[in-house]
């Protein structure tokens, strides 16, 4: 029985990365959700290998799941304000370059995501830079690396900025206000390498030709009230979280204030909302769990070796790296859980594995979630190897960056 779960943890965890199965094409939230269920059916009979369904139950991490939410539905106030079709417009009049823009969206995505969440400001940004390189004839290549790319690196400066870091804030003892300041000059310093290094990779392709037809969306009127409203409930969870209060909750506080100044646009907000995320890593978190219960991680992990000083160090960020490329990040986390929790210096473990797990979304289109919301919401299709010759350079220079740099701070 063993050998049939770990076969079918396998298969539909094959179906997860592959986004589609062409004789199930149901997606990656309702292949989340399905394959948890026949895990823990299949587990019901399986002795002490098999996930029960209590078990299955308790490996649902609200909180991870409640501050995703709340920095969701925040995110989604800010979409129907009209703050992301204001910045598009001020992109679209006010940057002079292709290089400019470039850098402007970089480094704008990477500070939002900081604040909100990478996915959520993906799903609301991209549509918006699109429709700004038609208006300026900008190439639009460069400019999707830079929303991905520039929404991940900057994620990775706070514990909401992504499910993974929310994931590390859950299982470690780390604070927020904390780990901001242990990682926002070697995340900042990431980002702007991130941007340097698109800027010289896609030189070439920095260029402004024939606009387009005029754009529609950056047209979109700005609610000025709700707008304000957003902005304060944001400043209510950021100020909560730099206190020391609940990250979920504070999430969720800031989330309901924007929903009671939206007034009777709460629910075109809510349908904002990609619930199906939800329902993605709640699933998630029940196949990951399924396979911990057979007992094979452990084995994995106790031939990865010792965790001691440097060498330990340099065992954990090729692996999280090349984790994340097979796995996705947030299941490599609960998998490596029980041998992070191993190392002497937990703060710098931990906060190692928040920081090289998100920089490690940009080596493959596949790497993170927000690569893919990025190529589907602009309809592009790009080949691994296209997506690679930036992707590796990009990833090996910002992460040596900010690995070199949190150490030299120690």
């Amino acid at each position: 029985m063993r050998a049939l779960l770990v076969a079918l943890f396998a298969l539909i965890y094959a179906g997860i990365s592959a986004r589609r199965v062409p004789f199930l094409p149901i997606g990656r939230p309702a292949l989340a959700m399905v394959g948890a269920s026949l895990l823990v059916a299949v587990g019901t009979f399986a002795g002490p290998y098999g996930l029960q369904t209590e078990e299955a139950f308790h490996s649902i991490e609200p909180n991870t799941l409640a501050l995703l939410l709340g920095m969701m539905t925040l995110s989604a106030t800010l979409g129907e304000a009209g703050f992301f079709a204001l910045a598009g417009r001020w992109l679209g009049r006010s940057i002079e370059t292709p290089a400019g823009l470039l850098w402007a969206v970089t480094l704008g995505c990477g500070l939002l995501s900081a604040l909100l969440v990478n996915d959520a400001v993906c799903l609301l940004a991209t549509p918006l830079v699109v429709e700004v390189a038609r208006r300026r004839g900008a190439r639009l290549r460069p400019l999707l690396f830079a929303v991905a790319m520039g929404s991940n690196v900057g994620s990775a400066m706070t514990l909401a900025g992504n499910p993974q870091n929310m994931l590390v804030a859950r299982l470690s003892s780390l604070s927020y206000r904390g780990y901001l300041v242990e990682v926002a000059f070697p995340v900042g310093a990431s980002l702007l390498v991130t941007a340097a290094m698109l800027h010289w990779l896609m030189r070439r392709e920095l260029v402004f030709e024939a606009p387009e037809a005029e754009a529609s969306q950056l047209e979109a009127p700005v609610a000025p009230r709700l707008l304000a409203g957003a902005l304060v409930a944001l400043l209510v969870v950021v100020a909560g979280n730099l206190g020391g209060a609940s990250l979920a909750w504070s999430a969720m506080l800031g989330a309901s204030l924007a929903l009671v100044v939206a007034g009777a646009r709460a629910e075109s907000i809510l349908l904002r909302v990609e619930g199906s995320v939800l329902l993605f890593f709640a699933g998630l978190f029940v196949v990951v769990a399924a396979l911990r219960k057979t007992g094979l991680p452990s084995e994995w992990l106790a031939a990865l070796g010792p965790t001691q000083g440097v060498e330990g160090l340099k065992l954990l960020v090729p692996t999280l790296t090349l984790g994340s490329q097979i796995v996705s990040n947030v299941p490599l986390i609960l998998l490596l859980e029980p041998w992070i929790r191993t190392f002497p210096d937990a703060t710098l473990a931990w906060t190692m594995t928040a920081v090289v797990s998100t920089l490690a979304g940009n080596l493959t289109p596949l790497g993170s979630v927000a690569n893919i919301i990025v190529l589907e919401q602009a309809r592009q299709k790009m080949g691994i190897v296209e997506y690679l010759k930036v992707g590796v350079p990009v990833t090996l220079v910002s992460t040596m960056t900010a690995v070199a740099l949190l150490l030299f701070r120690r």
